[in-house]
């Protein structure tokens, strides 16, 4: 289907409607509460290349200190807090938060909806990631940067060797972006799932949206790995814990082994939406359908599923068991297979296609020579023995840069030029995009390969000078060259860009003859998307249009709505209207990133943080009057087939909802990190033959078990309030709730008393600090469970109910079944498991 389709005299007011009910708010206010998908992913595309670009001049000042031997120009910290911030900043405030806002832009206007399922979620994921970038650099230029490297191993980055606030900001850090990548995972989720334009069944969904959904679902079972880990960091060294600390039972091994089981995954969640740019520039440029849809398709799932499987390869030198050694040997080398097999349908696509050649596809040539670079030598390094010889050597820097830069940046450099028409509604130029294309090419190689004979030739990692006797010299003089080349490149694509943002050649809707639906629209897209939403017939969805492909019809115009479809098949399902502009995001961003920040320094600043965040979530989440008034939509003679949704219902109390479909995200995000409590637990069990240590008393049995059969009583409220809310029995539901909030009540008093009780703190031991960690985090969550109910209680006796709200009441009683059985197994570890296996109990 195309835009001109559409574009009828008749619309005129329907255009009008609908600019009017999606328009932004002027000034600053309205800056700060846009919740549109296109304004904010555009906003994570430009911060992420400002950080690109700081990161960019930390890479340069650290080939200008290793130009020549015996340089001074940088002291030795200052070099060390460089380093630190340029990984840092690479990895996680440019690299996955540039794709992940690649994908926001993108995957509604490719799967055919008008905005993100939680557009005011979105906007709160923004603002925390720009707060989490702020604090490093804040840091940074108040002397206070941290400088273990991006990796902050312990105990380097411990109480004991690092003292100030250095790693704290590190770690607190990791927090703000990993939580701002972790909405946009489950945003990208839910909308494909279901928000897809109907007929866009699961097997014609785009490439690049499936390498999106891929790593979502990446996204959501690694990146709590790492929060968890920094989170670990900060409770050893502000709350004198010891989940690191050998002498009290922790373990600083398990800090690699938690980070790298995020570390590995994140090369993959970088470089596998490359993979997906890439299908999409080909079959642009080559002018035919990817060869190999369902191949590629299962590759992207195979290697989202194997990322998992290879964390231990960057531990080869730890002295971990040789059986284990071997597996992930064997994992490392089948992992390439999946990528081989993308390569070859890409290349059986341009060797059949009619190929034309362009800047987007001079990068996808770039791409295909570098990162396969990066993957033979990756395979290497997947080699025990080779490891052992070149660990933490420039070898191992210059296989992470041509895998992480072959593989993500000169396809997202691609995609930059791909879709500039499209975000500007101008051509780029062409001489001056294949200028630095070529000045990247040559830059790039002439910077890094040299790395991989500095790295056999024996020059570790992160040294901030070496001697003129070891020979080094040349090469790094050679590789600090090749960075002027690379930084000459990004600054003849930035001079393209701006130069040809408002003077280039008019694009119009499709220059590329491109085959998704973002296409079909012009350029730059409306506010609103698509006039009206588009059909399906085929992967292809321009391409495979019909002459009078249907559209829909029967969506409401002066409601931000849109169509809920089916997870199979993409059929109407319902309508849902979504929430307009709001300040609430950016609120609940300052409190909560405040108290987060405050809290590395004092620790009640996390509880006044949170009772302030409170306040705020009332306010976003307290429904506003006039919610739910409708009008029936206009009606229009049609010229043209059309799909009429106006008999579907306008909201669902059900699981077909989006809001449900977000919790579950939510929930399985949460158990990720709860199952990883329990892994910590285990971990640290294994490692100590005394656990729990002999100081530890024996637990008590009476009041933990009455509370755990208070939990267990509240699944009946929970239970009754879901199928109350199901059959719109209002006053039912008010009973459930006032149930559950006195259950959860009086869990949470008998639970600060069993915890008052145990005979041990958080900071005596390793078994202490995990035992008090998770009964905390469980409590929160009973606390945030409480706090809903008690929301929705206060509601339900002041306000109508409508079925928006019992949808609310359903999820809420899904979280009570959540947190339930969240319990369970900690109440086994920590108060059944020590009597069974401790001896003299």
């Amino acid at each position: 289907m195309t835009e001109l389709s559409i574009e009828q005299p008749d619309f005129r007011r329907e255009r009008a409607m609908l600019e009017t009910t999606w328009a932004k708010r002027p000034g600053l206010l309205g800056w700060l509460s846009e919740t549109g998908h296109k304004p904010i992913g555009m906003r994570y595309i430009v911060t992420a290349f400002v950080f690109f670009g700081l990161g960019g001049l930390e890479a340069a000042l650290m080939r200008l200190q290793l130009s020549r031997p015996d340089n001074h120009f940088l002291n030795p910290d200052l070099y060390n807090q460089i380093f630190t911030i340029h990984g840092t900043t690479m990895m996680f405030l440019f690299a996955v938060p540039m794709m992940l806002g690649m994908g926001i832009y993108l995957v509604p206007l490719m799967v055919g909806t008008r905005n993100v399922p939680f557009p005011k979620l979105n906007a709160y994921g923004y603002f925390v990631y720009v707060v989490g970038g702020i604090f490093l650099y804040a840091m940074f230029f108040l002397g206070a940067g941290p400088d273990a490297g991006w990796f902050s191993y312990v105990p380097l980055s411990g109480p004991a060797f690092d003292p100030g606030k250095r790693a704290d900001t590190w770690a607190q850090m990791i927090t703000f972006t990993e939580f701002s990548a972790l909405i946009v995972a489950v945003e990208i989720v839910v909308c494909v799932f279901k928000q897809r334009a109907p007929g866009m069944s699961l097997n014609r969904i785009p490439l690049f949206v499936w390498s999106m959904v891929m790593v979502s679902f990446m996204i959501m079972f690694a990146m709590p790995a790492v929060m968890l880990d920094s989170t670990y960091l900060i409770f050893d060294r502000t709350f004198s814990m010891h989940f690191f600390n050998r002498p009290e039972g922790g373990d600083p091994i398990f800090w690699q082994h938690m980070f790298w089981f995020f570390g590995h995954p994140e090369v993959y969640i970088i470089f596998i939406p490359g993979l997906g740019f890439m299908s999409s520039i080909i079959a642009a440029f080559a002018q035919r359908k990817i060869f190999g849809y369902t191949a590629i398709v299962c590759t992207l799932v195979t290697t989202a599923f194997m990322g998992f499987s290879v964390w231990v390869h960057h531990m080869f030198a730890t002295g971990i068991p040789q059986l284990g050694s071997s597996f992930f040997t064997a994992a490392s080398l089948m992992i390439t297979v999946p990528t081989g097999v993308q390569v070859f349908c890409w290349i059986a696509t341009i060797w059949t296609g009619r190929l034309r050649i362009a800047t987007p596809m001079l990068y996808a040539f770039g791409f295909f020579i570098t990162f396969i670079v990066g993957g033979l030598t990756g395979v290497q390094l997947g080699s025990v023995p080779i490891d052992w010889q070149v660990h933490d050597t420039f070898f191992v820097v210059a296989h992470l840069h041509y895998v992480l830069i072959g593989g993500a940046v000169f396809p997202l450099f691609g995609a930059f030029h791909f879709w500039f028409p499209k975000w500007t509604g101008r051509m780029y130029g062409e001489g001056l995009g294949q200028l630095s294309f070529w000045l990247l090419l040559v830059g790039f190689n002439v910077t890094f390969f040299p790395m991989h004979i500095l790295g056999l030739h024996g020059m570790p990692r992160r040294v901030y000078t070496y001697g003129a006797e070891t020979g080094w010299g040349r090469l790094n003089a050679l590789a600090s060259m090749g960075a002027v080349l690379i930084a000459l490149s990004i600054l003849t694509m930035l001079i393209n860009f701006v130069m040809h943002r408002r003077r280039g050649a008019a694009a119009g809707p499709n220059p590329w003859n491109a085959d998704t639906l973002e296409w079909s629209v012009p350029s730059p897209p409306p506010v609103y998307n698509f006039l009206h939403l588009p059909t399906v017939a085929g992967p292809n969805a321009v391409w495979d249009a019909a002459p009078d492909q249907p559209y829909v019809t029967g969506m409401r115009f002066d409601k931000r709505e849109v169509l809920v479809t089916k997870t199979l098949d993409a059929e109407p399902d319902h309508k849902h209207e979504l929430p307009g502009h709001s300040l609430a995001p950016f609120l609940l961003a300052v409190t909560s990133t405040v108290g987060l920040i405050g809290s590395i320094f004092y620790g009640w600043w996390f509880t006044v943080g949170m009772i302030v965040s409170a306040a705020v979530l009332v306010y976003w989440f307290w429904p506003k009057r006039g919610e739910g008034a409708r009008r029936a939509p206009p009606r229009r003679a049609m010229t043209q087939r059309v799909l009429d949704v106006s008999a579907l219902e306008e909201e669902t109390a059900d699981s077909r909802s989006l809001l449900w479909w977000g919790n579950l995200g939510m929930m399985a995000i949460e158990g990720a990190i709860f199952a990883m409590l329990i892994a910590t637990y285990l971990y640290l069990r294994m490692v100590n033959l005394d656990w729990p240590p002999a100081t530890v008393p024996k637990p008590d049995l009476v009041w933990p078990s009455i509370n755990l059969g208070i939990l267990l009583l509240t699944f009946i409220p929970a239970l009754i309030l879901d199928r109350a809310a199901l059959h719109d029995n209002v006053p039912l539901c008010r009973l459930a709730l006032a149930a559950l909030i006195v259950a959860g009540a009086a869990f949470l008093i008998i639970q600060s008393f069993v915890l008052s009780n145990l005979g041990y703190k958080w900071s005596d031991h390793a078994y202490g600090s995990i035992v008090w960690t998770s009964i905390g985090y469980h409590m929160l969550h009973v606390v945030a469970a409480a706090g809903e109910t008690a929301l929705l209680f206060i509601y339900a006796l002041v306000r109508p109910i409508v079925k928006k709200q019992l949808l609310d009441f359903r999820c809420t009683a899904v979280y009570w079944y959540f947190v339930i059985a969240m319990w369970l197994p900690f109440y086994f570890i920590v108060f059944i498991e020590p009597w069974l296996t401790r001896k003299g109990y």
